[in-house]
């Protein structure tokens, strides 16, 4: 009896030290325990698909945890995030990851189970793969985009957390893998808030989960890092080497070769491990009409990197834009990354090759990739068919401007999207935000970004997709529908009353005439190549009008396309506009001279369209969209049902009406 006392005190012990065993916790520490401390990602690897690749796409198993129980900090059923296991039948576990249901991954959880689909918090994902390593290499895991927070826990042990969806991280886990079976636990958190970057209310879906390629890659134990290869924007026959290796290791022999044009040089490193040089070669340059691209290869005596490289110069003078040296319009089209008659995001080649193909169709050049980045592979398939990019972070709307880790999660977002896509030659704008109000503190945090982008690459454009509607140009605005109701003879007798009416209220004679006319001024276009602006005339400004003027919606409509065609849009900026987006939404299919409408849509971007071709000023479209996507502002039952539907096509790649007159447009009288 006096033995089963003791094992008794024994176990009470080992109870208590349980409960005191991390940081001396007490009973109420064991149920509210401090956050975990993880690892931030290296810097990006980069030209990866010329790496030791082994892929870890496939399927994997999830599990919800709305209240993040299953994290190391939280959990106090045991054995977690380690693969607990049934053996005898008498084990209890919490989380069986081996009878979990499954998801392809890439995919975004709330796509692939649709009792998740409005879902924002954490899930798990869970995934063994065997593993033998090769010789004396480093091996780290890559993943291309996870939204929004991810923290990775490989064999049981923290490997590291990323904050900032869309774009992407790795970490050297050398001491983590191991011989044989291995576990990899993934926590995804597609939670937003005002601090998080994009902040928690978007017009987009927040697709969770893995939505890129997640990859083992072996390297060297010293190996390149990354390399920059790139004309300068204004020559034809003059490059920027940059390298840097992973190691800051002097005078290491770095060489270029690029066959096809019998090009080969070599270069020492400095004491930080890097190279920064200036080469002479003559290519055939890539444009959209010929889109070339060379075999380019960097080795040193330990490494060897290689990808298929497009060398082009874009550069602005004045107003025009300029594509190897000629003057050139951005015929454009917008784009959401959601695949054509698929459900969640797009991650894949097929995936772009459909949408790029079907955003060539319409005539375009170029294609806005807003409001976010996308796979790497946008970019590699718009080299190979030949169309110009603008790539963007989602600093969207009102961020908050003020606090440091919003910043760095923005920088760190801008940083690693140049790095990964510096080389591609398509990618001709970077932008920095989209539709941001005016605010100090939203210029010190965006010439930030500006600056960060510099320091990376300043080959492209900048630019950011600026907020348009000041409270002034909407009284005028107001002024100049009132001045065309008067004049309007299908305007009914109560309706010219009202007209008359505000007219006289700020003294404005009715046999006056006013140009409307709105000039960008938001002083962030100081530091932006591109005047970039947003304008929705024809769609959204007569509903800010309605209740005031208490007229039908339907005539100030009918009156915006008859003043429409006549706005003037300039810059205080002696650079080129860009109208950035514009357009209206259609239900495929829906008929009739109202909204929602195909007939509506295409009548919008008649009018659009041909006050553009009277604004010289204007060198570049992006219309607002390509396909309807959906978006969680958009619940419109019957009509919407969550889908944006400003499309051009639908969500299974139905053409639209308008998706005619784009390409008419474009065609023939847009030169």
């Amino acid at each position: 009896m006096s033995r089963f006392k003791g094992y008794l005190f024994f176990l009470l012990t080992v109870f208590v030290f349980a409960l005191n065993a991390q940081d001396s916790l007490d009973a109420s520490d064991f149920f509210d325990r401090p956050p975990q401390t993880y690892n931030t990602p290296d810097k990006l690897l980069g030209w990866i698909d010329s790496r030791n690749l082994t892929s870890l796409n496939g399927e994997w198993s999830y599990i919800v945890d709305p209240m993040n129980n299953g994290l190391p900090e939280s959990s106090f059923f045991g054995g977690f995030p380690k693969n607990k296991t049934q053996k005898t039948g008498m084990e209890l576990i919490e989380y069986n990851f081996e009878t979990a249901a499954k998801i392809s991954i890439p995919g975004a959880w709330n796509a692939a189970d649709q009792q998740l689909f409005f879902y924002r918090g954490p899930v798990w994902l869970f995934k063994k793969f065997d593993y033998s390593k090769q010789g004396n290499q480093l091996t780290h895991i890559y993943f291309e985009g996870s939204n929004f927070t991810t923290k990775i826990f490989l064999n049981g042990q923290s490997v590291g957390e990323f904050k900032g969806g869309y774009v992407p991280f790795n970490f050297d886990i050398t001491d983590y893998v191991k011989e044989g079976e291995n576990i990899l636990l993934v926590l995804t958190d597609n939670t937003l808030n005002k601090s998080t970057v994009p902040t928690n209310k978007t017009d987009w879906w927040p697709w969770g989960g893995l939505i890129g390629d997640v990859y083992l890659i072996e390297t060297p134990q010293t190996f390149i890092l990354n390399a920059f290869v790139q004309l300068d924007s204004e020559t034809f026959d003059k490059a920027l080497l940059k390298v840097q290796l992973s190691e800051p290791l002097q005078n290491s022999t770095v060489t270029i070769t690029i066959p096809e044009l019998k090009f080969q040089q070599s270069f020492l490193t400095d004491s930080s491990g890097s190279i920064a040089e200036e080469i002479s070669f003559n290519p055939i340059l890539w444009s959209p009409d010929n889109p070339k691209l060379y075999k380019v290869n960097i080795s040193n005596s330990s490494d060897f990197i290689t990808d298929q490289i497009g060398f082009r110069s874009i550069h602005i003078n004045g107003q025009q834009i300029f594509l190897n040296g000629k003057q050139i319009k951005f015929k454009g089209i917008s784009m959401h990354a959601e695949p054509i008659a698929e459900a969640g995001p797009a991650f894949s080649k097929n995936h772009f090759k459909k949408l790029l193909k079907t955003a060539k169709d319409l005539n375009t050049n170029f294609v806005r990739a807003a409001h976010y980045p996308y796979s790497r592979h946008l970019a590699k398939t718009a080299d190979e068919i030949g169309l110009m990019l603008w790539e963007e972070v989602p600093v969207y709307w009102n961020i908050d401007w003020t606090n440091p880790e919003t910043f760095t999660i923005a920088k760190n977002q801008i940083s690693r999207l140049v790095q990964r896509d510096w080389n591609r030659s398509s990618v001709v704008v970077w932008s920095v935000a989209n539709e941001t109000p005016f605010s100090p503190n939203r210029m010190d945090f965006l010439n930030n970004l500006i600056a960060e982008i510099k320091l990376n690459d300043e080959t492209r454009l900048t630019t950011a997709a600026l907020l348009s509607g000041s409270e002034d140009q909407f009284k005028l605005l107001v002024l100049a529908l009132a001045l065309q109701g008067t004049k309007s003879e299908w305007v009914n007798a109560k309706e010219k009353i009202i007209f008359k009416s505000i007219l006289e209220q700020v003294n404005f004679a009715e046999d006056s005439s006013l140009d409307f006319s709105i000039s960008i001024d938001d002083p962030l276009g100081e530091s932006l190549d591109l005047i970039s602006y947003n304008e929705y005339f024809g769609w959204y400004y007569v509903t800010f009008f309605v209740d005031q003027m208490q007229v039908e919606e339907g005539t100030l409509r009918r009156l915006m396309f008859e003043i429409l065609e006549d706005i003037k849009i300039t810059s205080i900026y002696n650079k080129p506009i860009h109208i950035s987006e514009f357009g209206a939404g259609a239900k495929y299919g829906t008929t009739g001279n109202k909204i929602w409408s195909e007939e509506y849509q295409a009548n919008v971007y008649r009018h659009q369209l041909k006050m553009i071709s009277n604004n010289p000023q204007i060198q570049g479209i992006t219309p607002w969209i390509l396909k309807d996507f959906r978006a969680m502002l958009r619940p419109l039952p019957g009509i919407q049902d969550f889908y944006n539907r400003k499309g051009l096509i639908d969500e299974n790649g139905n053409k639209k009406e308008a998706f005619m007159v784009l390409q008419d447009f474009y065609d023939t009288q847009w030169e």
